[in-house]
């Protein structure tokens, strides 16, 4: 057995990250370690899922992936809207996507969709502290084995938060 089997409970060191609860649920349930992608979890959602794949897993580890940065992009001044964050992205990076989107022919989304247009970037998702806070007593209410922080080290109380969970 090595170390990160040592450490998650996991038979094999194989991770899985995905967004379907049931892929989650079969990685573990094969040995290794499924990590469920929650960002654009509601917190009720969350709860249904989490609630879902420890019936499916029988106690046998998973984990959960938030992205809870050590800063977050203006915060000091209340956080980033849509518009702001899509601004964020290097203009070299918004107009590669956009030659990707009309080489095959994927057409802009309605004006006022839910992801608020073609190449936003940022999808239906919300990465801030008050947006994350919820999801986090969500999860830390059930018997995650390991917390992914896509967005590098999370703040110190979240670690502190985790361990003691």
């Amino acid at each position: 057995m090595n170390r990160v089997c040592e450490l998650t409970g996991a038979e094999f060191p194989l991770f899985a990250f995905s967004h379907c609860r049931d892929v989650v649920a079969a990685v573990t349930n094969a040995g290794g370690l499924g990590v469920l992608g929650a960002v654009a979890h509601t917190p009720e959602q969350l709860d249904i899922d989490l609630t879902w794949i420890e019936g499916e897993v029988k106690g046998r580890p998973y984990g959960v992936d938030l992205l809870v940065p050590e800063k977050f992009a203006g915060s000091e001044s209340g956080g980033l809207d849509r518009e702001a964050l899509g601004e964020l992205l290097p203009a070299g990076h918004r107009q590669w996507l956009e030659g990707l989107l009309d080489r095959y022919g994927i057409p802009p989304l309605p004006v006022g969709s839910a992801t608020g247009g073609r190449s936003s970037g940022v999808g239906g998702m919300r990465v801030d502290p008050k947006s994350m806070a919820p999801l986090l007593d969500v999860l830390f209410a059930h018997e995650t084995k390991l917390v992914a922080s896509a967005l590098g080290p999370p703040p110190p109380h979240f670690i502190e938060r985790a361990h003691g969970a």
